[in-house]
């Protein structure tokens, strides 16, 4: 019997795989993964130094357990070649051993799903090679963790989601952050200047330095000494280490090579199928209904729905507003960001509270309720901003 073969064993893939095994126990599940497999919450990345956890605390299960657990053949370090979705033949090299040959496999799989998540987006920075890195898997953040075991400062490129996180995370444990962005305040994106202005504020107390208005130029390192950081005002910061959160890019590669609809991310429809039959794709590598799905809810629904799919109860992918917890020490964050979905191209914020208890709800031009945001103790309003907002879809 052919297997079900999942392309990558992040929280998308590993969650898939363990969906499909409650609702079938015989089923044959391979997952091929380029990078070592473990499981472990992303998310704890971040906030990982306030956890008091070293890189290795973070692991959940190693992938013997993993194995044993899902009963499912994993094939790790390993690279996929090219998706030949006539034959339902994945082709990937065998485990690079140095010195010898490299051998191609061809694998053939009754359904397929990519679950190749996306990869940090690198800016044009001159004198970033080398001197700039990105955490995205736990990998990375071994790397990361190597780099300031004995350093103290520490410059963000990016006040979004993970910038912030980490800004908090670095500050609390009594390393100097500074925090460049284009933006005017922290989160724009997503929170109105109020709340912004708050989280800066909160930071700031803790020792973080913010670089509005401004992007890196460039880096320069002399001898085995500090970084030093050319802003676009003409700012020289001096770090010892660099760390871009500048966002993500969906891995379409693989999907484009094989002809698969692709635009921001992998385009899924509404059973998570690309436009192949056969193939399906989740997690942060898609795009549905034009948006792609970051965060770990819609990943985990996404994995939920399509389990059924693939093992015959062919379930839709449903969607309800999943706010998303912003991890920043003292300044409770709360955000349910603006729907395009809902018509929200042009729109407003419209705020209320004091201090840093705010609550606010995104309005578009047609007076249609959006999205929303709340702040310190608004955030015990989430039920009830839920509640209105499912009642506007």
């Amino acid at each position: 019997m052919k297997a079900i073969v999942i392309i990558g064993a992040g929280h998308a893939g590993l969650t898939l795989a363990r969906e499909i095994r409650s609702q079938d126990k015989a089923v044959p599940v391979t997952i091929i993964n380029q990078d070592p497999v473990q499981a472990y919450y992303k998310p704890n990345l971040s906030k990982a130094l306030a956890m008091n956890k070293s890189p290795g605390d973070l692991v959940l299960k190693p992938i013997m357990a993993l194995k044993r657990d899902l009963n499912v053949n994993i094939i790790e370090k390993t690279r996929v070649l090219k998706i030949d979705s006539e034959k339902n033949t994945v082709h990937y090299l065998a485990k690079e051993v140095e010195g010898e040959n490299q051998t191609s496999f061809g694998l053939e799989y009754q359904s397929l799903i990519l679950a190749t998540g996306a990869s940090p987006i690198e800016l044009p920075i001159k004198g970033a090679a080398g001197n700039v890195v990105s955490v995205n898997t736990l990998q990375d953040y071994v790397l990361f963790r190597e780099l300031i075991e004995t350093k103290k400062r520490v410059l963000i490129i990016g006040a979004g989601f993970v910038g912030c996180e980490f800004a908090s995370d670095l500050s609390g444990q009594g390393y100097e952050v500074s925090v460049v962005d284009r933006s005017s305040w922290p989160l724009q994106a997503v929170l109105p200047e109020p709340m912004g202005e708050e989280i800066k504020q909160t930071l700031s107390n803790k020792q973080v330095n913010w670089h509005f208005h401004s992007t890196v130029e460039e880096i320069q390192r002399d001898d085995q000494g500090p970084l030093n950081v050319q802003l676009s005002n003409k700012t020289i910061i001096q770090a010892d280490v660099i760390l871009s959160a500048v966002g993500l890019q969906p891995n379409t590669q693989l999907a484009m090579a094989a002809g698969l609809n692709t635009r921001k991310g992998i385009v899924i429809d509404e059973h998570c199928q690309t436009s192949a039959h056969g193939i399906y794709a989740l997690g942060d590598c898609v795009e549905y209904n034009g948006q792609p799905l970051p965060f770990i809810a819609p990943a985990t629904l996404a994995a939920k729905a399509l389990a059924k799919t693939l093992t015959g109860n062919k379930t839709r992918l449903l969607l309800p507003p999943q706010p998303v917890v912003i991890k920043i020490a003292n300044c409770p964050t709360l955000i349910c960001p603006p729907s395009s979905r809902k018509g929200a191209r042009e729109g407003k914020w419209q705020v209320k509270g004091s201090g840093q208890d705010l609550e606010a709800q995104y309005v578009s031009t047609d007076n249609e309720f959006c999205g929303f945001a709340l702040l310190g103790k608004k955030t015990s309003l989430k039920g009830e901003f839920l509640s209105r907002y499912s009642s506007c879809e």
